[in-house]
């Protein structure tokens, strides 16, 4: 079969969902709202599309088998991973983490070593039930996590615990407010105060647990004005910690998947450059990571070859471009929840690209 190299489209990672069922309901994605939660991607048809991929892309940087998934729920997982490894990619695995508790998973991905993500979101024990959507104490669930990084501890191959969290200052969260764009999720603190004061009572779990070589370093991370300094950066520039050799705790901005649904829409005047070409489970091929349905397939895997899909594709160009005709989707994703703040954001894709990634707009992006 004729193999294509998606990074001639702009793409970086290529995502399989080979499963469209999770065990959390959390309220900040869509997956609660899709309507299909029961899919899986066929064997085969999970080969074919490996097999279509160009392995030896050299902008291509990893291969992955979720989207709105927990990969850990189909029991294939490990047998599919191991194939695309086999055929040359770099596997990386996102899980919330819950299922690191039984011993074959654990086993599985100590022998597929994988690039290993572990996404532990809603630090508030009060709200931990609610917002996850799964009867799981956040003290439970966050031993859970621990326990598999001392097992995982100095293996050859990395892990990272991502925290989600949003960094609002009391004068950027009114403004914003009063300007009518996204402040977050409501699961995740609305100030930087309580966010790093619930951040510092997990981090004090994952020090009791380091290697004495990195004790030092992390008990800075105990005072909140340091704790500012390094999680304040972006994901990108963070250092992270690392409380074992190969495990690293890093923190990322609370992404607030739900808007793709509530939003407002702008107009054409912005484009996409998302990095992550998604296949779902039902075959459908969408653009980005944050696509749950169909609305913006592009194509099904089932009827084309995903090279045909890419190529000429006008709905892949137009997101491209600045102006070009996009889906309503996607202009409810760069978007915000109020009229107000879509002419606020109409006004900020109108600004010189300098202007944008300026120090003096930053804060506009440090929450979503």
């Amino acid at each position: 079969m004729e193999k294509v190299t998606i990074s001639d489209y702009g793409f970086r990672a290529a995502q399989i969902e080979i499963n469209s069922n999770c065990n959390m309901a959390c309220s900040f994605c869509p997956h609660p709202i899709k309507e299909d939660k029961t899919t899986k991607l066929d064997f085969q048809n999970v080969k074919n599309i490996i097999d279509q991929i160009d392995s030896t892309d050299k902008k291509l940087d990893y291969m992955g088998f979720s989207q709105f998934n927990e990969p850990l729920l189909d029991s294939r997982f490990f047998e599919i991973a191991d194939y695309a490894k086999k055929s040359g990619f770099k596997i990386r695995m996102t899980t919330n983490g819950v299922l690191l508790n039984k011993e074959k998973n654990i086993t599985g991905v100590l022998n597929l070593k994988p690039e290993l993500y572990i996404s532990l979101q809603v630090l508030d024990t009060n709200i931990h039930k609610t917002a996850r959507g799964l009867n799981l104490d956040l003290d439970i669930y966050v031993q859970t996590i621990i326990d598999f990084c001392k097992r995982a501890k100095n293996k050859d191959f990395n892990v990272h615990v991502v925290v989600g969290c949003n960094f609002n200052s009391r004068f950027s969260y009114f403004l914003k407010k009063i300007l009518g764009v996204s402040t977050g999720d409501p699961s995740v603190p609305r100030d930087i105060k309580t966010t790093l004061f619930r951040l510092r009572g997990i981090l004090e779990k994952f020090y009791e647990i380091s290697d004495d070589q990195y004790k030092d370093n992390l008990k800075a991370l105990m005072d909140i004005k340091e704790m500012k300094k390094i999680f304040g950066k972006d994901y990108g520039e963070q250092d992270g910690f690392n409380i074992f050799k190969n495990v690293n705790v890093k923190v990322r901005l609370f992404w607030y998947g739900m808007k793709l649904v509530h939003f407002k829409p702008i107009d054409n005047n912005f484009s996409c450059h998302s990095a992550n070409l998604a296949i779902s489970a039902d075959g459908n091929v969408v653009p980005c990571c944050l696509a749950y349905n169909k609305d913006i397939s592009m194509g099904k895997v089932r009827d084309k070859s995903l090279k045909s899909i890419l190529s000429g594709n006008k709905f892949l160009t137009n997101l491209r471009k600045k102006g070009g005709e996009k889906h309503l989707t996607c202009r409810k994703c760069f978007g915000e929840p109020t009229y107000r703040g879509t002419l606020v954001k109409k006004l900020y894709f109108a600004l010189p690209s300098k202007i944008r990634n300026s120090k003096f707009m930053h804060f506009f992006t440090q929450s979503y």
